[in-house]
């Protein structure tokens, strides 16, 4: 059953479930997090998108310090080494994600190298490399202390002298979303950079090469394949053969990041494997993750979210959902959409643009399903009003085919064709007033009912059961092919029980009992009737009191049952039907 919810009840679950688009917010974004990793997988893995412009990663791992006598403190000489030789090689801008040492250590000098200074040597390393190519060196923030590291002064003062851009010391924080998984850029208008700058670690590498502009936006995965890194041990056997071809293939016009890729430290959790070395494992390092930035910076940008006035119109389409009540549909045309706007993402996706469907998929989810709820308790209400107002007055049947939409719910009172049956059981009262009330009471509850039920089974509905007397009509709610057809076998059926019943009250000694019924067709007020919260279903007008005088009349003509001539005509005159003097027409049927 399917019944209009009244506007204003409409327009004030609308207003509400507006009002939950912003507790809706949070929910969506958690989704649009996840969606985002999902299809970032996908089109890595089908859709993988080539790289113009790659980066080349040096790391600094464990084989490295396990081979070399200094700890990683003192690896003032090999950094400058590898200043010198990559800068040499023409490399076209080398970023250093690791934090320069703060003190001199001149007082501190290798045992195999008794003249080597670590502080000299490291400065001569920057003096070298800088005229060829641009540094970049990664600022590192000290929560505890509050401000970014510091390095040494010398070191500091000597990297001033680079001209800008790209600047010496860049900030390489990440913001990581509230799950601990790097998705966003870290730009000036995010809150984890401490001193909102928008020169980033990122940034001024690909501003070295000429590609700098303010970036906001995503951190595209699909990008480039996984990452793996050359060895710092196998860069500096290169420069240290003489045989620069192979360094010089390598790094030639290209950014170099040189940083840890140690097991245990600077590792992030990104959506997507990124480094080749740890095959399906999300933790990687720092370095790895800036690696992949400055690929997206030189290659086609950050993916960028969806407008914010286009993300409002799609949550106002998709509230959309909550007007309407044909769930079937609604939910197929949810499932399409759905379906639609996820493709629609991962295309859109390859192309550098986040649709961020999260929240209007929620919201049009929950519009639906708000509105499915406030329909099924409508109904319910409904049906219980209906089961109310109906009581026992048509068949269990009837009602639930009502209840279930097979049968249109009845609502405002109108005017149709009915046939109206009345009935009365003569004798009862006199010959039954020797016996108890609580006897009495029992054999009319038993005849009313057998006639309810006897009405129902012909398709019929109560008109009223008082004492004997009882009507009833036929053609509403449950249309009948003929409801003087249905009307007529009804009474007929009725003279078979009041014989049974005569059976039975013989025994209690109430004799003799006698059914006459009258039937008459024509137009009546059919409907919920009466005032509100004591609507029942029931028929009113001339057609129950005709009804009425020709019951009269047939007990006047001793003929246990009798129809008017509309009755008779919309029959055919069947031949069981006799005319009597009162222009009506009687049956008597065998018993």
């Amino acid at each position: 059953m399917r019944t209009r919810i009244p506007r204003r009840w409409l327009a004030a679950g609308y207003g509400a479930l507006l009002g939950l688009v912003v507790l809706l917010q949070g929910l969506g974004n958690a989704l649009d997090r996840q969606l985002y990793d999902a299809l970032q997988r996908f089109n890595r893995q089908h859709f993988p998108q080539p790289l113009r412009n790659d980066v080349v990663l040096v790391g600094l791992d464990d084989a490295f310090l396990d081979q070399v006598a200094e700890p990683r403190t003192l690896s003032h000489r090999y950094l400058a080494e590898f200043l010198g030789g990559v800068s040499r090689a023409g490399a076209a801008v080398i970023g250093l994600d690791m934090v320069l040492p703060d003190k001199r250590f001149d007082r501190i000098v290798a045992l195999d190298k008794p003249d080597q200074d670590y502080h000299r040597s490291l400065l001569a390393g920057l003096l070298e490399a800088m005229p060829r190519s641009p540094l970049v060196l990664a600022k590192v923030w000290d929560g505890g202390r509050g401000h970014y590291r510091d390095i040494h002064l010398d070191y500091a003062a000597v990297l001033s002298r680079q001209r800008a851009p790209p600047q010496a010391l860049a900030a390489a924080l990440f913001c990581a979303d509230p799950d601990g998984r790097v998705r966003r850029y870290p730009g000036p208008d995010t809150d984890c950079l401490p001193d909102r700058s928008a020169a980033t670690f990122a940034s001024e590498i690909s501003s070295a090469l000429g590609v700098r502009q303010p970036w906001r936006g995503l951190i595209n995965y699909q990008l480039g394949g996984e990452l793996r890194y050359i060895p710092l041990q196998q860069v500096l056997d290169w420069i240290r053969s003489g045989n620069s071809a192979p360094l010089d293939r390598l790094v030639r016009g290209r950014a170099v990041l040189l940083g840890t890729v140690e097991e245990d430290t600077d590792l992030l959790t990104v959506p997507v494997p990124l480094a080749e070395w740890r095959p399906g494992n999300t933790r990687v390092p720092g370095v790895v993750l800036h690696a992949q930035v400055v690929r997206n910076m030189l290659n086609g940008g950050l993916v960028q979210p969806i407008a914010p006035a286009l993300l409002i119109l799609a949550c106002w389409l998709a509230s959309l959902f909550w007007f309407g009540a044909a769930l079937v549909r609604k939910l197929s045309l949810f499932v399409l959409l759905s379906v639609a706007v996820l493709a629609a993402s991962l295309f859109y996706l390859q192309r550098e643009t986040w649709l961020e469907p999260g929240t209007p998929l929620l919201l049009a989810g929950l519009a639906l399903a708000l509105r499915a709820v406030l329909q099924a308790w409508h109904n319910q209400r409904q049906g219980q009003q209906l089961a109310l107002g109906f009581g026992a007055r048509v068949a269990p049947e009837v009602l639930q085919q009502i209840l279930d939409g097979r049968l249109p719910a009845v609502g405002e009172a109108q005017r149709q064709q009915i046939c109206v049956l009345q009935a009365e059981l003569l004798g009862f009262t006199a010959g039954s007033e020797h016996l108890p009330a609580k006897v009495v009471a029992r054999l009319l509850a038993s005849y009313a009912e057998r006639m309810a039920a006897l009405v129902h089974r012909h398709g019929g509905t109560m008109l009223k059961l008082q004492g004997t007397r009882l009507g009833a009509f036929f053609g509403a709610p449950n249309r009948l092919p003929s409801a003087e057809k249905a009307a007529l076998e009804a009474a007929r059926d009725m003279l078979d029980l009041a014989a049974a019943l005569q059976r039975e009250a013989q025994v209690l000694g109430v004799s003799p009992l006698a059914l006459h019924t009258g039937v008459h067709s024509g137009p009546a007020t059919v409907g919920k009737l009466g005032p509100p919260g004591l609507a029942y279903y029931s028929a009113v007008g001339a057609v129950v009191e005709v009804a009425e005088q020709v019951l009269a009349q047939g007990v006047r003509a001793d003929c246990p049952i009798t129809c008017s001539r509309q009755v008779a005509e919309r029959l055919g005159y069947p031949a069981v039907l006799e005319e009597l003097p009162d222009a009506n027409y009687g049956w008597r049927p065998t018993i």
